[in-house]
């Protein structure tokens, strides 16, 4: 279990001269292939569990026992939007550029809205209306009921981020690295608060006095007033990565993850409390009671004590858990890309059922695709061409995750390194 225990930060990867470079958007989620897996937070709803599959499916499966209840097949995948249920009414954006409303206790389609491009943001509705983010760079206002539209606000990027209702006001974040603070009635910008990164937050944003609390691509948290959007202070949470969800607040302290595999527990001005790491991306994490619960491209669901970031337990899977659980008094649910969703007693960690989508495991780019292992530092080195530089390729990050990464990232150093856990310079080798 030690391994799991309040790691520091000497296993950041800004190893020595070399560090991990975002060199494009984080498009990852734009590019799952085919095949039956889940990548969605399963909704628990009146004894039912809710999911998207990307074998064109969301299903309805009764919650006590795994039984399939219905199903409604599109025509294309459900990723990584997440259904959201309001007045007996099921939302949910595809990849087939629809955005669907159905009959939460038949799956009937009670009406579809028709974007430019994928929808793969989780909606909210409030007060009678359904918003969501698309791939097509704006963000929408349908009337919840009807889904004729009320208004859009055009961005300058992807918008797969689920917008959060405040008051009177809409936030949500854009791939051309600005969040938005909008007139939930009209769509009229209020302020636009803008990052290094790209913004993408999988769930709604946490916001308290009057302060929102922001990911960001670039590896910072920030806290941001709600008024002005200016910024109040900055946490880096990691060296490369990024994060895609907001921290949960809980008891005066923020709990926040990054894609680099660290969960941070925060004082609520930014100041460590513990930190709790594994080896491999995490993104959301899901609060209850004492304790902290979320999955991981490892393939594992873990659980965590929230007051020392002990590690309690984990349940592996064949296939990653990129989406957090859902946990109610007695169980645990969750959605894993092995094309089944899984139900375990939250005491002792017994599969009570596993339901399967159809079809093979779905394909999808590596988890660090968008990034690029890169010199900081010029080292002399002999070389082999003009340029004064080696070309190198390497297979993912470190040894156990070699087999996981299947393209290659390649890269230009002046140096020699070895994707072993190891590099070397000046005939010196250094661990990292």
């Amino acid at each position: 279990m030690e391994e799991y225990e309040n790691f520091d930060d000497e296993f950041s990867m800004e190893m020595g001269s070399f560090e991990m470079k975002q060199v494009r958007d984080f498009d990852r989620i734009f590019k799952v292939e085919g095949g039956g897996s889940f990548a969605q937070h399963p909704c628990l709803h009146d004894g039912k569990i809710y999911v998207g599959c990307m074998d064109r499916n969301v299903y309805c499966i009764d919650a006590a026992t795994g039984e399939l209840v219905w199903k409604f097949t599109a025509d294309g995948g459900f990723v990584p939007a997440s259904p959201i249920i309001s007045d007996g009414i099921l939302y949910i954006g595809c990849y087939d550029h629809n955005f669907y409303a159905l009959d939460a206790g038949t799956g009937e389609m009670l009406w579809k809205f028709r974007t430019d491009d994928k929808n793969t943001g989780t909606a909210v509705v409030d007060k009678g209306m359904v918003y969501f983010g698309s791939n097509d760079y704006n963000i929408y206002c349908l009337d919840a009921r009807s889904g004729n539209l009320i208004w859009k606000f055009r961005t300058q990027g992807e918008v797969p981020s689920m917008p959060t209702v405040h008051g009177n006001v809409l936030l949500c974040g854009s791939y051309d690295r600005f969040l938005y603070c909008l007139d939930k009635r009209t769509g009229a910008l209020a302020w636009k608060c803008e990052t290094q990164g790209n913004i993408y937050h999988e769930w709604v944003l946490t916001v308290h006095d009057g302060i929102v609390y922001l990911p960001s691509f670039d590896n910072m948290l920030r806290a941001v007033d709600l008024e002005t959007g200016s910024v109040l202070w900055k946490y880096k949470t990691g060296s490369y990565g990024g994060m895609h969800s907001s921290p949960l607040l809980h008891s005066d302290r923020l709990f926040a993850v990054n894609r680099e595999g660290m969960l941070h527990a925060l004082t609520m001005d930014g100041s460590t409390i513990w930190k709790f790491r594994i080896n491999n991306a995490m993104t959301l994490i899901e609060i209850n009671g004492d304790r902290i619960y979320f999955g991981s491209e490892d393939q594992n669901v873990y659980c965590v004590d929230i007051e020392n970031g002990k590690l309690m337990w984990k349940y592996q899977t064949q296939g990653q858990t990129w989406w957090k659980p859902t946990v109610d008094e007695a169980r645990v649910y969750f959605s894993s890309f092995d094309c089944h969703i899984y139900c375990l007693d939250k005491s002792t960690q017994e599969l009570l059922w596993k339901f399967r989508g159809q079809g093979a495991p779905s394909k999808w780019p590596p988890p660090f695709e968008s990034y690029e292992l890169v010199v900081r530092e010029q080292i002399d080195t002999e070389t082999d061409d003009e340029t004064g530089r080696k070309t190198y390729e390497i297979e993912g990050l470190d040894e156990e995750n070699t087999s996981e990464y299947q393209s290659r990232i390649t890269y230009q150093i002046s140096t020699q390194y070895s994707s072993k856990g190891k590099y070397q310079i000046d005939s010196r080798e250094e661990e990292f």
